[in-house]
């Protein structure tokens, strides 16, 4: 047995939950899939995988084992790349995780600039959320807001923009019509029609500063959605008041389309008036050259 390509197989079906996704993946007959891992099984003495006429999940000694596998296959492709890829060759597969407000309005442009310079690279973007773990995920580059686990991984920081509670000026004159004022208490915030930038986790929470501390704001969604695009566009048509990064609105304020609303407190979705954003890898992956190339090209364009 190929335990190391068994070793393949067994991972992706733990992520997959499905012989045939696999199958397509590494392009081989579903039943090759199956066979490996029940080799694998049989050596092992243990069942890593549960079976069904429909579904296919790993077994809880197969978690188990998962976990250790990933991290040894991971190994192994990072040395496979370090020796067989020339110093300057810039080529292959980079995954990059991050949300998809950040990805699809500033770091898409720099990521196709990226590769075009380098057009035997291949890009896999992951738009999400969730916390990666960067020793486990088959992920090259994070970019996110916390850093998460720093055991063995590099971090820099690219961004600080300001949030800014804005609305279009049809949804202020509603609102200022509606409690017969011009500037805005956290209590008459807390009863507009809010539109909420929505995590894997839940909808971020707002929160006002009192000049000493951060206080939260009781929040309910009349709208919230995981895409900035879909949120710019429902604050545009007047559904509510937003709270948006300043990249994402400075286009909309020049052109009087949103409007910052007037606060007797400071409003943002974060216990900070700013936002700020870091790139995330693994240290042992920056020797490799296409990391390298990739990492230093979006600090320079966008640190």
């Amino acid at each position: 047995m190929d335990k190391i390509r068994a070793l393949r197989y067994f991972r992706r079906v733990s992520e997959l939950n499905s012989f045939s996704a696999v199958a397509k993946e590494f392009d081989v007959p579903a039943s090759s899939i199956s066979r490996r891992i029940k080799d694998l099984e049989d050596e092992l003495g243990v069942e890593l995988v549960q079976r069904s006429t429909r579904h296919v999940k790993t077994s809880e000694l197969g978690k188990l084992y998962y976990q250790r596998v990933n991290e040894v296959l991971q190994k192994l492709d990072e040395a496979d790349e370090l020796i067989s890829q020339q110093k300057n060759a810039i080529k292959g597969r980079i995954s990059i995780s991050t949300s998809a407000s950040y990805g699809e309005n500033v770091l898409w442009p720099v990521l196709q600039a990226f590769q075009q310079a380098h057009p035997d690279i291949i890009l896999d973007l992951d738009f999400s959320d969730k916390l990666v773990n960067l020793n486990l995920d088959s992920v090259d580059i994070a970019i996110r807001t916390h850093l998460g686990d720093k055991d063995r991984v590099l971090a820099k920081k690219l961004a600080s923009t300001d949030m800014a509670l804005v609305a279009s000026p049809s949804y202020l004159k509603q609102l200022e019509l509606e409690t017969g004022k011009k500037r805005f208490s956290p209590e008459d915030i807390e009863n507009a029609s809010l539109i909420i930038y929505r995590t894997s986790s839940g909808i971020y929470p707002w929160h006002y500063f009192d000049d000493q501390q951060w206080h939260k704001i009781p929040t309910k969604a009349a709208f919230q959605s995981n895409s900035s695009a879909t949120l710019l566009s429902a604050t545009l048509n007047h559904k509510g008041l937003a709270v948006l990064p300043f990249w994402l609105i400075k286009d909309a304020l020049e052109t009087n389309q949103l409007i910052k609303v007037p606060t007797h407190h400071p409003v943002s979705s974060h216990e900070s008036f700013s936002l700020e954003l870091f790139m995330i890898y693994q240290k042992a992956k920056y020797q490799v050259p296409k990391i390298k190339a990739c990492v230093d090209f979006i600090e320079q364009h966008l640190s």
